[in-house]
């Protein structure tokens, strides 16, 4: 009996033992324990979180409609989130942002400018040189409040004379830059309304198809932040002098269309093209057609319908993106202008419209 007992004794206690409520503290340590204990991702998960795997769409759990703060329910809904899930949550905050971004709009004034270089007034009755000329030049430029122009014809000593005559008001490229034959053909803008980001040049056939380096710029706009891209170029002509140079100023021709839709496709800034192309209709039809561009003065070109504008026609053109508006275009052959050059002054007025979600860093 006394053994019997004894048995019993030990069986209760063991039972006892076994079953002994656990109290919720000592719960709460062996479950946080056992969490701290399993593998677990960057994220917080454990290593087996199929939501790991980015094929693999995690279920979400519904939070509690709780009175919680809104940045912390936020945070609480990312974290519940799979890697696919914030990714896509990522790019769709960054396309509203952008989408949301208001562009300002811009104006100024473009011109283009044959100048006539020195070369052809040297030691002959046919005008005042080329350095005094030039000073003319810079007095157009302020009387019509060109913000950026492209000369042709620009040589080095005019060059020279100009930088003094406009009194720092103007960058120019590529100037002395690209050699002897660069500099005619040279862009300048008035610093204090844009700034140079990039330059480059192009070669373009001249006289008997010689290569020369003619300009392409990026430059921002400083009031608005804005980019836009400028080039300038001059086509050979054809005449008894120089023989027929239409071959060669068809292949710059095309060149320069090739120019403005790279320049167009890369970056989505607007593209403005000066010069004197030593052509009209033909120019005007093969730029608007091959290209997404339109002239300062007008004209259309739908459908492979071209419509020049009207005459007087000048072979002196401005050129910029359709998406851009021209206005005041004047084509000045003044008093003045006819000191200066055998050609006329072009300029207009150019409105970058304000726009939603364009691209205003390079």
């Amino acid at each position: 009996m006394l053994a019997y007992a004894c048995v019993t004794t030990v069986v209760v206690v063991t039972l006892g033992i076994a079953f002994q409520p656990v109290s919720p503290s000592a719960e709460n340590a062996r479950l946080t324990a056992a969490q701290l204990a399993e593998p677990r991702g960057l994220d917080g998960r454990s290593a087996s979180d199929p939501s790991d795997d980015p094929s693999v769409e995690s279920e979400i759990v519904p939070i509690p409609d709780l009175p919680v703060p809104q940045d912390v329910a936020r945070e609480v809904t990312i974290k519940g989130m799979s890697k696919k899930q914030l990714l896509r949550l990522q790019r769709e905050r960054a396309e509203a942002a952008a989408a949301a971004r208001v562009v300002p709009a811009a104006d100024f004034v473009i011109s283009s400018f044959n100048v006539l270089g020195s070369s052809h007034t040297s030691g002959n009755a046919r005008g005042a040189a080329g350095v005094v000329r030039i000073r003319s030049a810079a007095a157009l430029l302020a009387r019509h409040g060109v913000d950026v122009v492209g000369f042709q014809e620009l040589q080095a000593d005019q060059y020279r004379s100009f930088l003094g005559a406009a009194g720092g008001a103007f960058d120019v490229y590529p100037g002395l830059a690209a050699g002897p034959l660069g500099v005619d053909n040279s862009l300048a803008w008035r610093t204090s309304v844009w700034t140079l980001q990039h330059a480059e040049t192009v070669q373009i056939p001249y006289f008997n198809g010689r290569l020369r380096p003619m300009p392409a710029v990026l430059l921002k706009h400083n009031e608005t932040g804005r980019f836009a891209w400028f080039a300038n170029f001059h086509n050979p002509a054809s005449n008894p002098k120089r023989g027929n140079n239409d071959g060669h100023r068809a292949r710059a021709a095309g060149i320069q269309v090739a120019l403005a839709n790279r320049l167009t496709s890369e970056s989505g800034y607007p593209v403005f093209i000066t010069g004197d192309m030593n052509d009209r209709e033909a120019y005007f039809c093969r730029m608007t057609g091959g290209a997404p561009m339109i002239a300062a003065n007008g004209g259309s070109n739908v459908g492979g319908a071209c419509r020049p504008p009207a005459y007087p026609m000048p072979v002196d053109w401005i050129f910029g993106s359709d998406m851009v508006t021209f206005s005041s275009y004047v084509r000045d052959e003044g008093p003045l202008v006819r000191r200066t050059s055998d050609h006329p002054m072009i300029v207009a007025k150019v409105t970058l419209d304000e726009q939603d979600g364009v691209p205003t860093a390079p």
